[in-house]
């Protein structure tokens, strides 16, 4: 309301001054000299080269120095203890167990070369596939011996099989069968023909099988049953085998004995033993295929009857004895 009152007094008065001026007409209006103003000096201001303001740095504000890792150690390689040296295994050899028979290849169908007695060692070059036949170096020549017979020892497993084996030698011919003898009338004994006679069906004579090892032994006797010295045995079975002398070697009086074998010889070998002339020399074992010269000086020729038997399995055979002057 006091707002209201204040405008309507404003508007009254201004009417009154209207109307007063309407009243006294037109009055000259008085127009003061125009003064000239005085330049004014304003100083000029150099214009400041504007700073370009700097980015902010965008890494992050230091943060209090830390200090620098410890060096890493560089441990020095740790040297490996010494190893000990191994033990070397000794290369394979056989030693015999027992007199052996020495052949020229792997098997009992090949040629006797020689003998080994018991506890003699040699090194083993060498096997067969099967394994059952190994090969060492015999007075400077391959040769095989029954491994059933001797005993293994060093690195076994080193024993190769050996690249030199030789081809089996040919089948033996066929022994013609014994002709039954026919009856005929007595008549007076002949003359001997031979210095020695076999003593056929002697006691003591016998053949028993042997899964071990095939063997012959016997003797020579004089006529009046004392034993006989100095005397050559031969044994024969596809060619020449082995010649022994009795007495000799330190084997007993009259004493003879072959082991041609090794353990079986193959079904149907025919043997032959008969006495034959001695040498004139007889080495320690007899003389044998591989016996320097071999059979080249000795007379082969039967002074006696031959003790004949066709071998089909391993027997030992005992007893066999001649007589002689």
């Amino acid at each position: 309301m006091q707002r209201y009152i204040i405008l309507a007094a404003v508007l009254a008065l201004t009417l009154l001054a209207g109307a007063g001026c309407a009243q006294l007409g037109p009055q000259p209006t008085f127009v003061p000299p125009t003064k000239t103003p005085k330049p004014t000096f304003t100083p000029t201001t150099a214009a400041l080269p504007t700073q370009t303001a700097l980015p902010a740095p965008t890494t992050a504000a230091p943060t209090a120095a830390q200090p620098p890792p410890p060096p890493t150690a560089t441990l020095a390689p740790t040297a490996a203890p010494p190893t000990a040296t191994a033990t070397p295994i000794p290369a394979p050899k056989f030693t015999a167990n027992q007199s052996v028979n020495v052949r020229r290849g792997p098997g009992t169908n090949y040629g006797l070369i020689g003998e080994i007695t018991q506890g003699q060692s040699h090194d083993i070059t060498g096997k067969n596939a099967a394994g059952d036949w190994l090969q060492f170096n015999f007075r400077g020549q391959p040769a095989w011996v029954f491994a059933a017979l001797v005993a293994v020892s060093g690195d076994a497993g080193r024993i190769q099989l050996a690249q030199n084996i030789p081809a089996p030698p040919p089948p033996p011919p066929t022994a013609a069968p014994t002709p039954v003898p026919q009856p005929t009338a007595p008549s007076a004994p002949p003359a001997p023909l031979n210095r020695f006679q076999l003593l056929k069906n002697s006691p003591g004579e016998h053949c028993d099988p042997n899964s071990s090892m095939t063997y012959f032994d016997g003797f020579v006797r004089h006529r009046d049953n004392s034993l006989y010295n100095h005397v050559c045995v031969h044994i024969r079975y596809y060619e020449p085998r082995v010649t022994k002398c009795t007495g000799c070697d330190g084997v007993g009086d009259g004493f003879w004995s072959f082991s041609p074998f090794g353990r079986a010889a193959d079904p149907g070998t025919y043997v032959e033993i008969f006495v034959v002339e001695c040498p004139p020399s007889i080495p320690a074992g007899g003389v044998t295929q591989n016996t320097p010269g071999g059979f080249s000086g000795s007379n082969l020729t039967p002074l006696s009857d031959k003790w004949t038997k066709v071998i089909n399995e391993s027997v030992e055979c005992h007893g066999i004895t001649f007589v002689g002057d």
